[in-house]
């Protein structure tokens, strides 16, 4: 179910970044492009992300803008994520405000108690670690 938009939204954060999905990222180089996305994304580091080849002051909002609408569409649940239509409404519109996004699908974050937790396509799956 609506696995067109969430390939959409991957191909997006390629294109953008000029990184490939099957690299990890981040500090300890443990995240998938998605989830370094969107902790940049989270941290107003949205411009970070991009590839320096796209770093136009003209367009850092534009850029921003395609960085929300992928990760909209790279959504966990995939009722959270827009239909293409809506995706083109969103790209085509400058005025459209975009709604508010959650973790993307296959993420893997750390809880308060030190659990690594990763989900997949609603099923999570839980990794005790010791101290």
């Amino acid at each position: 179910m609506k696995s067109d938009v969430h390939s959409f939204g991957v191909l997006l954060l390629q294109i953008i970044s000029g990184k490939r999905v099957s690299i990890l990222y981040g500090h300890e180089e443990s995240l998938s492009l998605l989830d370094y996305a969107y902790g940049l994304w989270k941290d107003n580091k949205g411009m970070e992300f991009m590839d320096l080849s796209l770093d136009d002051t003209n367009f850092s909002c534009k850029l921003i803008k395609c960085l929300q609408i992928a990760l909209l569409c790279v959504q966990e649940n995939p009722n959270d994520r827009p239909s293409m239509l809506e995706v083109y409404s969103m790209l085509k519109n400058e005025t459209l405000d975009i709604m508010s996004l959650k973790k993307p699908a296959f993420s893997k974050q750390d809880d308060e108690n030190g659990e690594t937790i990763a989900t997949f396509n609603g099923t999570t799956i839980s990794e005790v670690v010791g101290r």
